[in-house]
């Protein structure tokens, strides 16, 4: 028998996300609350300028999808984002109006600042993938590629996709692309960009492409109010979660604006989380919105327990790091971990050798009420102050402060939500789908009345540093490197022991919010005040009174 030996290559090491597998359930929820918005798709202008783009080129005859198309396109999408830089430039106002979250923004913004009055630039030395004296943007179709073009598909707009042929819808793309081509001199935009050559003045003549201007052109801005508030051509009732989150933020606004408090992804988390306000007062349930607020609330709820596990998974394997001490099995290491001077002061803290069912007794009595969650004693206070420790300067001390708050905030959900609460609410996952993830609510009420009831605090916590971090993370990792090939252990086996290769922080998913906070700043549905708070305009106003009906 013939036998060829030959190496095998290792995995490709790459950074990750979701090391616990515990933000996948998260991520899926706000996914159906804010549909058709992405944490990349950040302007509501690239709904319409792409489409415009592709409508552009068909109708000057640039139809053959090749390197020649591609090329055409990054100086397009070089040439929208040096227009947007520029004015913020020559204006000097907020630059977030102007050129935040543009494509290539962060490599152009020097280009711009040291352009000179009548200097020409050249686009190609920033859009070729090849030979660009400073390539503004990697993706072969800049940010179409990267960012939108799931989006525009989704919405009907563009048709297509990266390997083939490109195209825009008759119904939806080619009227938003006319509805912009009102608004700005698209000619001389196109001829600059076959030129390959613009020039500064030329920049200022086509200012009124800046995203800022959008809100200036009627048609194209009320067919994007549609779109994202889902009326008219674009209701459909799979996106009346986003038109319901969307209106969500604005009644939000407009009631912290009155308090003297910003809008903000915090703000947001928290007062859905505790339906309440930061002055402790309740947030006013609109009966339009009482469903979707209730699935916010469950999202924020998950995310608590979310960051509550990463900061116990960031606190084991920064002590085993900071050691010299190496264990090959999971539960020797944990039985380390939790007699160390920083574990036993943090489980003192709760109660070492209490029952569980004891500690979320007791925190009956000693939890502020789940509305004051400005109380530094609140969960949101403690998950904030855990994500805030990951950041910091690592130390026992460091360690304890975060195994502290995780525990309190675990404790806190235990006791908040009973067993016979249905924990995802309304929300509905498809069949199996917590057998990929099976740290999630549901877990969590189950293993708090039937695994954990009767064990101590110091019992509990081993328990959760050994099946929901450990063999939990060496199931997601093993998935990863099943499937891809790519190896995203944070710490593995080897010859010596468990050795850690990185220490990742807890940290937030990121909901969308500050996309969908962008896009109604664009639109002119959320308008700055006086005192620099954003409240929803008379537009918004509007919006906010619009009920289910086409």
């Amino acid at each position: 028998m013939e036998i060829t030996s030959s190496w095998v290559k290792p995995p490709r090491q790459i950074g990750g996300l979701d090391h616990l597998g515990v933000q996948a359930p998260g991520i899926n929820i706000y996914g159906r609350l804010l549909p058709g918005i992405t944490n990349v798709t950040d302007r509501a202008r690239y709904y319409s300028f792409y489409p415009w783009l592709i409508w552009s080129f068909d109708r000057h005859g640039f139809r053959k999808y090749d390197d020649e198309f591609k090329e055409r396109l990054r100086r397009a999408d070089c040439l929208f984002t040096l227009i947007a830089l520029r004015h913020a430039h020559v204006t000097g106002t907020d630059y977030e109006d102007h050129a935040e979250a543009m494509v290539g923004s962060n490599t152009l913004a020097r280009v711009v600042r040291e352009l000179k009055l009548n200097e020409t630039l050249t686009l190609s030395d920033y859009s070729l993938r090849e030979g660009a004296k400073t390539r503004y943007f990697k993706n072969p179709l800049g940010g179409l590629g990267q960012y939108y073009l799931g989006v525009l598909r989704e919405l009907k707009m563009l048709d297509g996709d990266t390997s083939g042929v490109l195209k825009y819808t008759t119904q939806i793309g080619k009227v938003i692309a006319e509805y912009m081509n009102m608004g700005f001199d698209g000619d001389l935009f196109l001829n600059l960009v076959e030129s390959d050559k613009i020039s500064s003045q030329q920049l200022d003549d086509l200012s009124s492409a800046c995203p800022c201007q959008l809100r200036n052109n009627r048609r194209e801005a009320e067919f994007l109010v549609d779109l994202f508030f889902a009326r008219d051509l674009f209701y459909d009732p799979e996106a009346l979660s986003r038109r319901h989150s969307l209106q969500s933020i604005l009644h939000l606004s407009s009631l912290l604006a009155e308090d003297g408090d910003e809008i903000s992804e915090f703000n947001f988390r928290a007062c859905a989380y505790s339906d309440s306000l930061p002055n402790n007062q309740d947030w006013p349930i609109l009966d339009s919105l009482a469903q979707i607020r209730a699935k916010w609330a469950v999202y924020a709820r998950h995310e608590l327990l979310s960051v509550a596990t990463q900061g116990l998974f960031y606190a084991l394997l920064d002590g085993y790091e900071a050691s010299v001490e190496r264990f090959h099995d999971s539960v020797q290491l944990v039985e380390w971990f939790s007699a160390l001077h920083e574990t036993q002061d943090a489980l003192d803290a709760i109660g070492t050798n209490t029952r569980f069912s004891s500690i979320i007794e007791i925190a009956g009595n000693e939890l502020p009420p789940l509305t004051n969650w400005s109380d530094p004693n609140h969960e949101i206070q403690h998950a904030e102050r855990l994500v805030r420790l990951c950041r910091s300067e690592k130390s026992a001390e460091n360690r304890r402060e975060v195994v502290v708050a995780a525990l309190r905030v675990l404790i806190a959900l235990a006791q908040r939500f009973s067993a016979e609460d249905r924990a995802y609410g309304d929300l509905v996952f498809e069949d199996g789908y917590f057998s990929y993830y099976p740290l999630n609510l549901q877990s969590f009420q189950y293993h708090v009345v039937n695994t954990w009831s009767s064990l101590t605090a110091r019992q509990v916590l081993n328990w959760l540093l050994q099946y929901w971090c450990i063999e939990n993370h060496m199931r997601v990792a093993l998935r990863k490197l099943r499937t891809q090939s790519q190896s995203t252990f944070r710490i593995r086996p080897a010859d010596r022991g468990f050795e850690v290769t990185e220490i990742p922080p807890a940290v937030h998913t990121r909901p969308r919010f500050n996309q969908a906070v962008r896009i109604l700043k664009d639109l002119g549905i959320l308008e700055r005040e006086d005192s620099g708070l954003w409240v929803p305009s008379s537009l918004g106003i509007s919006l906010l009174e619009l009920g289910d009906a086409f």
